[in-house]
C-alpha cells in the first residue's frame, strides 16, 4: 500500500515538474514579463579613475626587499621572544598576546616601509593583519606543545 502511495505521489511530482505545459508563472501579466525580462543592466559606477588606483606590481625590488627583511627581523623577534623562561610558567594563551606585543613595533617597520612607498594603507594593514595572525598560530601552537608536553613529564 506504501509503494502504491508513493508511486502516486512520485509520479504527480513528475508531471508538477516538467517543462511540458511551457507556462511562465513570474506573473500572469504580459506587460509586466516583458518589462521583466528585458531590463536593462546597469553597470557598476567606477569610484576611481584608473591612474589614481595603486597596482600592486608597482612596488620596487628595493622595497620588496626590505619587507622581507624586516618581516625576518620580526619573525626573529618573536621567536627569540617566545624562547624566555618566564613564557613557561603562565598560560599559552596570554604568554602568546605577550609576545606579539613585544615584537609590535617591528610591524610598524613594515607599515612605515609601505606607505613611504606610495602603498593604501588599507592593504598595508590586511598584509601586517596577516603576517600578525599567522605569527600568532605558529607561536600558539609552539607554546602549547611545549606546555603538553610539560604537562606530560617531558623535560625541556
Amino acid at each position: 500500500m506504501k509503494k502504491i502511495i508513493f508511486l502516486i505521489f512520485g509520479s504527480l511530482f513528475l508531471q508538477a515538474c516538467s517543462d511540458d505545459n511551457k507556462t511562465d508563472n513570474t506573473t500572469s501579466h504580459p506587460a509586466a514579463t516583458k518589462s521583466i525580462k528585458e531590463a536593462p543592466q546597469k553597470k557598476a559606477p567606477k569610484s576611481e579613475p584608473a591612474e589614481s588606483k595603486w597596482n600592486g606590481t608597482s612596488l620596487s625590488d628595493a622595497t620588496i626587499k626590505k619587507v622581507q627583511r624586516d618581516k625576518y627581523n620580526y619573525t626573529q623577534c618573536v621567536y627569540t621572544e617566545a624562547q624566555k623562561k618566564g613564557y613557561q610558567k603562565i598560560d599559552s594563551r596570554i604568554a602568546t598576546d605577550a609576545v606579539i606585543k613585544q615584537c609590535e613595533p617591528e610591524l610598524a617597520i613594515i607599515r612605515a616601509t609601505f606607505i613611504n612607498d606610495g602603498v593604501p594603507e588599507i592593504i598595508a594593514d590586511r598584509y601586517l593583519k596577516k603576517t600578525r595572525v599567522h605569527m600568532i598560530r605558529k607561536i600558539l601552537q609552539s607554546l602549547m606543545f611545549a606546555e603538553a608536553a610539560r604537562n606530560a613529564g617531558a623535560t625541556q
